[in-house]
């Protein structure tokens, strides 16, 4: 396993993290004891680095790392979310909260469930614009920094592709991180932010499944991130990479290996994550030993290639954002 220096800081991680989310929450099966031989497994393969929030599993994300890594928690680097209150539904539903009480209520539910007093990196779960410009919000973060609670602050921006503006603010206003979708068919807006030194991680990295020959033919699923697509969408996705996969082959590789190897290819990148849910996507996902390095000519040719089969469709993933906003 590869590590890499997240932004300007001095925290290293491992250049695939684990998304809790992937093995704990309902729309994947949760099951608790398979998680935990996830963790653990990942872990003993060189993971370090573990993408988690509060409302994964309403909270049982956050205490499968505490109950099975915190005796190594000096060799690990959490990033945890918050902002969404699963405490306090209303009609089966829960809502954004980012109001300094409840950050503060939400952050220290946190640390007891992760079993630790500090978190790596901290984000803010999915806010929209007036929550990144909120100047008291951030200065909330910031103290925790000082006060040593906190070591990184940060922005995860979602639940779509998109967000390009918000990214950009919460750059401009200081936020050291971002965690965002990008990938070969959806650069933009990942492209710009990849400008600036800051942490950048990475999700969705294989485009809800069409960047990885082993889920085709691709199936509407309600348990999976394709779920947020249209059907159309990712359909044309997938006869649209047939091309790529056979340029994939030539290299020595699998389709879902020179996705991974595009997004690593950027030095600015601090961890891809994977959607894993079995140690199965475990194994596949970290098995890049051996792989041939992505030439200058490789990445010309994946740009031309973008630009002829893909742009439209990254340009649609950013529409559909608009009725979230």
């Amino acid at each position: 396993m590869n590590y890499r220096r997240v932004g300007y800081t001095d925290i290293q991680v491992s250049e695939i993290g684990l998304g809790i989310w992937s093995i704990i929450t309902d729309w994947w099966g949760a099951d608790v004891n398979k998680a935990e031989e996830i963790l653990r497994r990942s872990y003993e393969m060189g993971i370090n680095f573990f993408d988690t929030a509060d409302v994964y599993g309403e909270g049982k994300g956050e205490e499968i790392i505490g109950n099975v890594l915190s005796t190594k928690r000096d060799r690990i680097v959490i990033l945890t979310k918050i902002g969404y209150d699963f405490y306090h539904k209303e009609g089966g539903k829960m809502k954004q909260k980012f109001d300094i009480p409840y950050l503060e209520f939400a952050l220290k539910k946190s640390l007891e469930r992760l079993n630790t007093d500090y978190i790596d990196i901290l984000m803010i779960h999915n806010p929209k614009m007036t929550i990144i410009k909120n100047k008291e919000i951030l200065s909330f973060l910031r103290s925790l920094k000082k006060d040593g609670i906190v070591r990184m602050i940060g922005v995860a921006l979602g639940p779509t592709l998109g967000w390009r503006e918000e990214g950009l603010e919460a750059i401009r206003n200081g936020y050291e991180s971002l965690e965002y979708i990008y990938n070969i068919i959806e650069q933009n807006p990942g492209n710009e932010f990849l400008k600036f030194n800051i942490g950048h991680f990475i999700r969705v990295p294989h485009a809800s499944d069409i960047l990885d020959e082993d889920k085709w033919p691709i199936l509407e699923d309600p348990k999976l991130h394709r779920s947020l697509k249209d059907i159309n969408w990712l359909l044309k996705g997938v006869k649209n990479s047939v091309e790529l996969k056979n340029f994939a082959e030539k290299k020595g590789m699998k389709l879902y290996q020179l996705a991974l190897k595009f997004i690593l290819k950027n030095d600015k990148v601090s961890s891809v994550i994977p959607n894993i849910s079995s140690l199965s996507d475990l194994n596949k996902y970290t098995n890049m030993d051996n792989l041939p390095d992505l030439t200058e000519d490789d990445l010309n040719y994946i740009e031309s290639y973008y630009k002829k089969h893909y742009i439209e469709l990254n340009e649609e993933s950013i529409k559909e954002t608009l009725r979230y906003k």
